[in-house]
């Protein structure tokens, strides 16, 4: 691979390095020492913390904001097709139901779907894929229990992309116990946290030296 890349220039794109990250960060050390007209873009749940590297953290899917919604029927729609999330739902929800259309009468509840499932790409495709044996309505008014209800994905994708609940076992089974451990503290709570609230509830020296790493 090095003999290959050594005198080309182009971009090389390494995906889900998290489960291979010593393996990823010692091939694309070696790469990029070299490769001198090589530039590497690698997908991480963690960065590889090589020399050079920069971190871009990758956000959600932008969502509205349900409670400042236009209310002229023209305005609202052109106003929530300018959101990645309502876009992809409409577009994947095209794909199992032809005639599906935002409206003046979805549009709201499409909204609300978007910005229940916090614009998280996998949760809006196994939602709007419903559609087939429900009405938005009914998916809304379901998604109290995410896991349970977002269980349709594509046979074709890996298995820890069919479910949303295999992709959070999948994730969480790449921590360390240590990690684990911390995250299970963590999830008390919601919409963010202080250092010192963090202190309080993962008090004991592991945790905590899990939490500054």
């Amino acid at each position: 691979m090095t003999d290959h890349l050594r005198q080309k220039r182009l971009l090389l794109v390494l995906d889900n390095c998290e489960h291979l990250l010593e393996a990823s960060a010692q091939l694309v050390t070696h790469l990029l020492q070299e490769c001198g007209n090589l530039r590497i873009l690698a997908t991480s749940r963690e960065p590889l913390g090589i020399t050079g590297e920069k971190v871009w953290s990758v956000p959600g899917l932008a969502v509205p904001n349900t409670e400042h919604l236009p209310q002229g029927q023209s305005t609202l729609l052109r106003v929530l097709m300018g959101y990645e999330s309502v876009q992809l739902f409409v577009e994947r929800a095209q794909a199992v139901q032809k005639t599906f259309a935002l409206t003046g009468s979805n549009a709201r509840i499409v909204a609300l779907v978007c910005r229940q499932l916090e614009g998280i790409p996998l949760a809006i495709e196994l939602a709007a894929v419903r559609l087939k044996a429900m009405t938005v309505e009914q998916i809304f008014s379901r998604l109290g229990d995410h896991l349970g209800l977002l269980t349709v994905g594509s046979r074709t994708a890996g298995s820890r992309q069919q479910t949303l609940r295999a992709t959070l076992d999948w994730s969480y089974d790449l921590l360390t116990e240590q990690e684990q451990s911390l995250l299970r503290r963590l999830s008390v709570f919601a919409g963010g946290c202080t250092l010192e609230a963090v202190e309080a509830v993962c008090a004991d020296a592991s945790a905590m030296k899990c939490w500054t790493c």
